[in-house]
């Protein structure tokens, strides 16, 4: 009797836990399924790629829409429909994110299929300079939408035995952008506290398909106490466009570098013994320099960031004695 009891117990668990999976709810068939979507969004990124490889940027507009319905006629359907599903999906931003985090995974991976190297760090100096080092732990691809909890990607990284006085930090990315329409207001942060609580802050506005990097120096040698920042992805709208409007930003080949340097001469010493004295002396704070990877770019434009900032995401420098 007691074991015909558990047998109904057991085979009525079985059949509710049934139930409930068949009851889970899928996306409605009138809309595009996820797998099919993230196909959409590929060949839109193509297509846009195509349109700026032209190089006839007073043509961009029209190469760029051509390209893209091109994309849409291969999968069948129309703008209309496209938009219709990505309205559904901007209802369900878990689900949209998983689809966008799938597609800056398949970028990264072709990025590194037609020779980009996921660990180059020549543009960082000469290795025989120091020592450098990859200290960034999570996923090196991301997809950032403007939706919150997804519009920010934040890390903070607390300093240990490795880190050694006058080590550079350096963030490093490579940033690509698919979206209908609306401005793309990105922003990233890279800020170092010292081990004298004194904060370096460097901030970067990202507006275009491109690497880019951030560098904050310990000159002074005071020594690391903390490395933190973030990248975010602001909503743009400027008032005119839809929020259900396609925006992507794809943040892949994520790098957080610390790089020993070599500490300089002592040009002081060196100038004390031929007699000459009047040295300079140097700043009392750490330099900050922040160097986008744009060849041929002038410095002192590269060491200038913009001091607006997203509304909702307010940025202070702010240096203590």
């Amino acid at each position: 009797m007691v074991c015909v009891f558990r047998f109904r117990t057991i085979s009525f668990t079985l059949l509710l836990a049934i139930l409930l999976a068949g009851c889970k709810p899928g996306v409605p068939s009138e809309y595009l399924q996820p797998g099919e979507l993230e196909d959409i969004l590929y060949d839109y990124h193509v297509a846009d790629g195509m349109a700026y490889a032209d190089g006839n940027y007073a043509e961009l507009a029209y190469r760029r829409k051509a390209y893209r319905e091109a994309a849409l006629k291969k999968y069948g359907i129309t703008q209309a429909e496209l938009d219709s599903s990505l309205v559904y999906y901007y209802r369900h931003t878990a689900m949209l994110h998983e689809i966008y985090s799938n597609l800056a995974k398949r970028l990264n991976n072709d990025a590194i299929a037609l020779g980009a190297t996921a660990n180059e760090l020549s543009q960082f100096g000469s290795a025989a300079q120091g020592d450098t080092a990859t200290v960034w732990r999570s996923e090196r691809s991301m997809a950032i939408i403007p939706q919150a909890p997804y519009n920010t990607v934040s890390f903070d990284v607390k300093a240990d035995t490795a880190y050694h006085q006058g080590d550079k930090m350096i963030l490093s990315f490579d940033n690509q952008f698919i979206f209908q329409d609306g401005i793309k207001d990105g922003l990233a942060l890279l800020a170092v506290t010292f081990k004298n609580d004194s904060t370096a802050t460097i901030v970067n506005h990202i507006t275009s398909d491109m690497p880019y990097n951030l560098q904050i120096s310990d000159n002074e040698r005071i020594g690391i106490k903390r490395v933190w920042g973030f990248i975010h992805l602001g909503k743009g709208n400027g008032g005119s466009v839809p929020s259900q409007t396609l925006k992507l930003m794809s943040v892949s080949n994520m790098r957080l570098l610390r790089m020993h340097t070599t500490p300089p001469k002592d040009d002081a010493a060196e100038e004390g013994k031929s007699g000459s004295t009047g040295i300079t002396p140097p700043s009392t704070m750490p330099s900050v320099s922040m160097r986008p990877v744009v060849p041929g770019e002038a410095e002192e434009e590269q060491a200038a960031p913009r001091s607006s900032a997203s509304p909702n995401m307010p940025i202070s420098v702010q240096q203590t004695p």
